[in-house]
């Protein structure tokens, strides 16, 4: 996919309902997606361009195989059964455009009952790349962490059931039941929903989530890892996967150091494997190769006493349910939310990040980054304003290198690392690389990747 920084177009995903300032355009089809979107699962090329009626005839068709699976019947009894025995009917939304209710990877359908009450029901889209024991994984998780945020005064939906497929449930397919929050999700427009926002606007928002981030920081984990269901309460298990959907469960881990280690030699297996950045995989191995390196400079950032937090990992905004004046009044998507170190729960994340300076490669602290830091001291929170303060160094890591732009693109994104990391950023390439090469010379998937592939 070629990448456009300075374009304003209609992103073609489902959920964007004004023009994206940066984004993606696959060169088969031609169709258009915002940084956050180009990743949509149901985007398939054919050898032709697609038209729009193609398109959206694709979305229709997915849709339409996806809800002959679920067992509507047996959805209403259930609902009707949890919520004291009132009747409810199925409302499924469009499957494209507006009044859309679907995201990259989920569909969602209203249940609403005689007594006006409204939950909807979460269904996991089915993409093929992604196994069925991972995709019943995130649900269980989701429901685990939903229950937790029950007993916290975060904004969240309460959840009310759910089923995975490979427990054969009724329903017909992997789901969860919840509340259908209030409000809008925030996609960068100032209040009441329109314009784009401005500084001022944000400035709201993020008075909104330090509250937010001080209430999670108030409870404590002793291992890193992903909740799951069990019979009394939720408990910590493997870690769930990250945003790009391709780490298995790991874990759970006691200390930060063997959380990062792991991080990085996940991802530099897959890239052995050549199931990861197979365009240039030496290239990539080098730059997972040098994170892990890094991990105690990471450890270091971690807080000593080794406790641990719940951090939503999709946090790009639309995450956040505001009103018409930009009060958070929910927080949804917590699919792959995990127990982390306070440096990465309340550091800078992807909300409070300049995309343009991530993907061109300059890295700093964001005046967004600096205003959260600024409210977290204001309400007597030295210690999170330190946090949020202390650098980008986990925002870049988690971020990364993308899997699917060019190495053009992405030695842009390996130069911002390098910033974190404070190494110079305009250093050339080549140099680096020899000198890792060298430095690792005796690294056994290193050597079976350049006989493979070449240096």
């Amino acid at each position: 996919m070629a990448f456009y920084p300075d374009r304003f177009f209609t992103c073609n995903c489902e959920s964007c309902d004004l023009p994206c300032i940066r984004g993606v355009q696959c060169e088969k089809c031609n169709r258009q997606f915002c940084v956050d979107h180009r990743g949509l699962p149901s985007h398939t090329c054919d050898d032709q361009p697609l038209s729009d009626d193609a398109f959206e005839a694709k979305i229709q068709a997915e849709v339409d195989s996806l809800r002959a699976k679920i067992d509507e019947k047996a959805l209403c009894e259930r609902a009707s059964e949890l919520n004291g025995g009132v009747g409810c009917k199925i409302e499924h939304p469009p499957a494209w455009g507006k009044g859309a209710l679907m995201g990259c990877t989920n569909y969602h359908a209203r249940i609403r009952f005689s007594n006006d009450s409204i939950w909807l029901i979460r269904v996991p889209r089915i993409n093929g790349s992604i196994p069925q024991s991972l995709i019943d994984y995130l649900v269980r998780s989701e429901y685990a962490t939903l229950k937790f945020l029950e007993t916290t005064k975060v904004p969240a939906p309460r959840v009310y059931d759910f089923g995975v497929s490979n427990d054969h449930n009724d329903v017909g397919v992997s789901y969860i039941l919840m509340e259908q929050m209030p409000g809008r999700p925030w996609n960068g427009q100032g209040p009441h929903g329109k314009r784009f926002a401005n500084d001022e606007d944000k400035q709201k928002l993020w008075d909104g989530l330090a509250d937010i981030l001080i209430e999670l920081s108030r409870h404590t984990f002793s291992q890193i890892g992903s909740l799951i269901p069990r019979s009394s309460e939720p408990e910590v298990s493997a870690l769930a996967s990250e945003r790009f959907l391709v780490l298995s469960p790991s874990g759970p881990f006691s200390t930060s150091k063997d959380y990062y280690a792991s991080y990085m030699e996940q991802n530099m297996a897959l890239i052995a494997d050549g199931q990861l950045f197979p365009s240039y995989p030496v290239n990539a191995y080098l730059v997972f190769l040098y994170l892990k390196s890094q991990v105690e400079t990471l450890v270091e950032d971690a807080q000593a006493t080794e406790q641990f937090y719940l951090k939503h990992v999709d946090d790009k905004g639309d995450h956040l349910m505001v009103d018409d004046d930009l009060n958070i009044v929910g927080i949804i998507d917590w699919q792959m939310a995990r127990i982390v170190p306070a440096s990465e729960a309340f550091g800078p994340s992807l909300v409070t990040a300049d995309m343009g300076a991530i993907y061109d490669g300059v890295s700093s602290l964001t005046v967004h980054d600096l205003a959260l830091a600024r409210f977290f001291r204001q309400k007597g929170e030295p210690d999170l304003a330190n946090v949020m303060g202390g650098g980008e160094k986990i925002r870049r890591l988690f971020f990364g290198i993308d899997v699917d732009i060019p190495w053009e693109e992405t030695l842009l994104l390996i130069r911002g690392i390098w910033a974190a990391f404070g190494i110079d950023r305009d250093m050339e390439w080549r140099d680096w690389k020899r000198d890792m090469m060298r430095k690792h010379s005796h690294d056994e998937r290193l050597k079976g990747l350049i006989e493979r592939f070449g240096v």
